[in-house]
């Protein structure tokens, strides 16, 4: 049996099972430890063998296990019955009763397997093992059968020759189209060598190839040239490969060989052509009538990868993509088959790296010109163009979509302010239509910026950058409303052009405004009282030398803490105004320098740039690493490191516990005594304020590690 076949044969999913036995106890008892030992068992059960033989019938097992002593028929009368209808049908033999006698009668009769009951569960393990060693030698043998059949069949019929040795190397087996090839019957080679075949020339060749064979390395392709039976010298391409069993014992070698005398005369022919195709920067291709490659010019290499002359003799359909197969043989087909001289299609091929590349094809059909008979193709690599087509295409859907569905305002204006393309959220928030929105300036729709202005802006802006700005929209009733605006500049068809989304920020506006008055009395009206509780303890400590008083002033110190972070809160949590480019590990290492770390250690695996407002950033990492000494102690570790669409910053503290990963965003929440609970709030709302999400997950050093994604990264 092959390696490849025995590989190829499928493990069974389900092993039905009769277990014939006149004991209904101890036969439920069996089934249950079996079906324990391996979820695949489906064991039926049997009292007697006049039901097994009905069940038999009816139903289909892989294994029948009986018992030997029963009241009307033994175990080994019921194997003469199934053997006479399932000939191949396991049986195993699983009896109370054990003597020489009992197994050399079960063996005589065709009993698979043989196995005396035990006392103790361990039998079943046993008994469970045999079934399935039973079961899978029954299914390899009968698949190796059909196998063995294909195989006989495929030889006979094959449209090539195949000739087969056995491990001496003695012809034991020659097809009809071998036959054909080489002048001889089957009959006149068995028995023989390759010596009969093969010419001198081609015995070193030969030999190489059957050392390799015989030491059963697999398989192995040649050229040579072979001596028909009547003297005649021919040229075969030969496949040959070694067939062996499980245990690598070599069952035949087989050798599948084609005459190509015609082709490699045509070959030659060939290679007067060469010299005009060398210098082309295209790959310049000639296959005959079947696809296969008969000459490639040197440019295979730089385009492809392929060495010259790899690919000589190769199905060139095989390495074009599949989805693209159909397209490139429909031409092909076209070209031999119509009056078609020339054929262009565009396609997929496998590069030496095993990667795709476009290919533009142009083939014209030289096939009546005697210096080439065959079919001419040009190959174009336009890789580069197929992704800026496919890139294009992209981008137009997902602004056709964001155009569409968007929530936000959306328009895309030139370099001279001319709104060309408002989307229709536009148009219900300003009430103006899409024609009079055409008509119209951004100025004359954005009550905050001067033409000069906006121009000195959009000019300043790079290609592909993005700009943050606030503004004032006028709708057509004259009334006002603020906008967040966020400016891409987009080179569209050789234009400059401006995409601009929009977003209504009143109740925000309004929010802000109720913020800042919160903030103005919790600046007051708990600032100053802490001030004059702040210089009682003072003259108080002066005088009275008290650990209560040491108390006081910690609890003072928290309240300010409590203070300063609900103003952050307050009135700077989500602003964010000056975006530009930042260095994620350079600004980590600023803040960490001024942040107390003790003696903990910063570990900065980035080199990652974003586009942030900086001094915001700042406030967001020095939370993150208070919070890293806060809850991970003096001596933590702190990593920051990318994600594909931003970056992480981890600890190898205790970590959260999973209840509490909920609700450590929440202003005021701390896990830790004397903290202000604030610090995480602030960070996430800076993370929002940016257009990002911050979250929370275990580290893999198991501590914490808090993730902020959706992040534009510089390229």
């Amino acid at each position: 049996m092959s390696s490849d076949f025995v590989d190829a044969v499928e493990p069974l999913e389900s092993i039905p099972v009769l277990h014939v036995d006149d004991d209904p106890d101890l036969a439920d008892l069996t089934a249950t430890y079996l079906e324990r030992e391996d979820d695949r068992f489906d064991v039926t059960i049997a009292t007697s063998v006049a039901q097994a033989v009905n069940l038999l019938q009816d139903q289909q097992y892989v294994c029948v296990v009986s018992d030997y002593d029963m009241p009307e028929q033994t175990g080994i009368e019921f194997l003469s019955i199934v053997r006479e209808e399932y000939p191949d049908l396991p049986f195993i033999l699983y009896t109370g009763k054990g003597s020489e006698e009992v197994a050399s009668e079960a063996i005589s009769s065709g009993v698979t397997d043989y196995l005396q009951k035990e006392t103790g569960s361990g039998q079943y393990t046993v008994l469970a093992n045999r079934i399935i060693n039973a079961v899978n030698q029954q299914h390899a043998t009968a698949a190796l059968q059909d196998s063995q059949e294909r195989l006989a069949l495929l030889i006979e019929q094959s449209p090539i020759g195949v000739l087969e040795y056995n491990e001496e190397f003695e012809i034991v087996r020659l097809n009809e189209t071998g036959e054909s090839i080489l002048g001889y019957s089957e009959e006149e080679l068995l028995g023989e060598t390759w010596e009969q075949i093969v010419a001198e020339d081609s015995y070193e060749n030969v030999d190489r190839v059957t050392d390799d064979l015989s030491r059963a390395e697999g398989g192995f392709h040649s050229i040579d040239e072979n001596v028909r039976k009547d003297g005649t010298r021919i040229y075969c391409e030969w496949h040959n490969r070694v067939i062996t069993d499980a245990d690598g014992d070599v069952v035949t070698i087989i050798s599948l060989f084609q005459d190509i005398t015609d082709r490699r005369e045509r070959q030659r022919e060939l290679e007067r052509h060469k010299s005009y195709l060398e210098g082309s920067t295209d790959i310049i291709t000639v296959v005959d009538e079947a696809g296969r490659i008969q000459y490639q010019s040197p440019s295979v290499t730089r385009i492809l990868g392929y060495e010259a002359g790899e690919l000589l003799g190769e199905d060139a359909f095989a390495y074009v993509h599949p989805d693209d197969t159909a397209t490139a043989y429909a031409a092909f087909e076209r070209l031999i088959t119509s009056s078609e001289q020339r054929v262009s299609v565009e396609f997929r091929f496998r590069t030496a790296d095993d990667e795709w590349r476009w290919l533009e094809i142009r083939g014209t059909d030289y096939r009546e010109r005697p210096d080439i008979d065959g079919i001419v193709v040009n190959s174009r690599d336009i890789t580069t163009r197929r992704q800026r087509e496919q890139t294009l295409r992209q981008t137009t859907a997902r602004l056709e979509s964001l155009f569409d569905e968007s929530p936000d305002m959306i328009n895309v204006h030139d370099m001279d302010g001319n709104i060309i393309d408002p989307n229709p959220r536009l148009c219900e928030q300003t009430g103006y239509t899409e024609a009079e929105l055409k008509e119209m300036k951004i100025w004359d729709l954005d009550q905050t910026i001067a033409p000069d202005e906006a121009r000195s802006l959009w000019a300043g802006m790079e290609p592909n950058t993005q700009t943050k700005v606030t503004g004032q929209f006028r709708r057509k009733d004259g009334s006002e409303f603020p906008v967040e605006i966020h400016i891409r500049r987009h080179a569209i068809d050789g234009e400059q052009r401006f995409i601009v989304i929009s977003r209504n920020i009143s109740e925000q506006k309004q929010k802000e405004r109720q913020l800042k008055e919160f903030a103005s009395v919790v600046s007051h009206d708990l600032r100053n009282p802490l001030s004059v509780a702040d210089g009682h303890l003072e003259l108080a400590q002066e005088t009275c030398d008290s650990d209560h008083l040491d108390k006081v002033a910690q609890a003072h110190d928290r309240m300010d803490g409590l203070i300063e972070n609900i103003l952050t809160l307050a009135q700077e949590g989500k602003q964010v105004s000056d975006i530009e480019i930042v260095s994620l590990g350079s600004i980590m290492a600023n803040c960490w320098e001024t942040v107390d770390t003790a003696d903990a250690t910063l570990r900065t695996v980035t080199e990652s740039r974003i586009h942030a407002d900086r001094e915001r950033l700042r406030q967001l990492l020095e939370n993150l690493i208070r919070n890293a000494i806060e809850h991970g102690g003096n001596t933590v570790t702190v990593t920051v490191g990318d994600l594909d669409d931003g970056f992480y910053v981890a600890d190898d503290g205790p970590g959260i516990e999973t209840d509490d990963q909920n609700v450590v965003f929440e202003a005021g929440y701390s896990s830790t005594e004397g903290g202000t609970g604030f610090g995480l709030s602030i960070a996430r709302q800076i993370a929002e304020a940016h257009g990002w999400e911050l979250s929370l997950t275990a580290g893999e050093d198991g501590g914490a590690r808090f993730e902020i994604t959706d992040v534009e990264i510089e390229k």
